[in-house]
């Protein structure tokens, strides 16, 4: 895959937790290749407790701009791990995810229809690009 950057465009918190108090946080964006957005994303976790509450990363990958519909986009939820070797990501079924539901998604696919799928590369590389680039995930990584 091409060289990817990010567009950061929106944060929001919200909460309290219910299950320890703190403040959830939801970052979004897009992510531009070559020849213009290949994908938007949303990151969410808890402040202050991203050991144990693990962040979720919600793709939209697929094809942007005039002349798309949502048909032409899926969604790809992932966990996110912070392990003593470093960031790792866990494909999962998007069933709870709320990108799922988005009017901007034709399809959010189960764990099963991307594991070993091109889609997986894809979305593993995207995934990796945001926590490198997006400067408001730095809690995620243990800073």
């Amino acid at each position: 895959m091409k060289r990817l950057e990010i567009e950061p465009t929106g944060q929001n918190d919200h909460g309290p937790c219910p299950c320890c108090g703190n403040t959830s946080r939801c970052v979004w964006g897009l992510v531009h290749g070559p020849k213009g957005a290949v994908a938007a994303y949303y990151a969410h976790w808890t402040v202050s407790r991203v050991a144990d509450h693990w962040p979720n990363f919600d793709l939209i990958i697929g094809k942007w701009g005039d002349g798309t519909t949502a048909a032409d986009r899926c969604m790809v939820a992932l966990r996110y791990r912070l392990m003593d070797d470093g960031p790792t990501f866990m494909v999962i079924d998007p069933d709870d995810r709320p990108a799922a539901k988005s009017e901007l998604v034709g399809r959010a696919l189960p764990r099963a229809d991307v594991i070993g799928k091109p889609i997986a590369e894809q979305a593993f590389a995207i995934v990796d690009t945001i926590l490198a680039q997006d400067d408001r995930l730095a809690e995620l990584l243990g800073e």
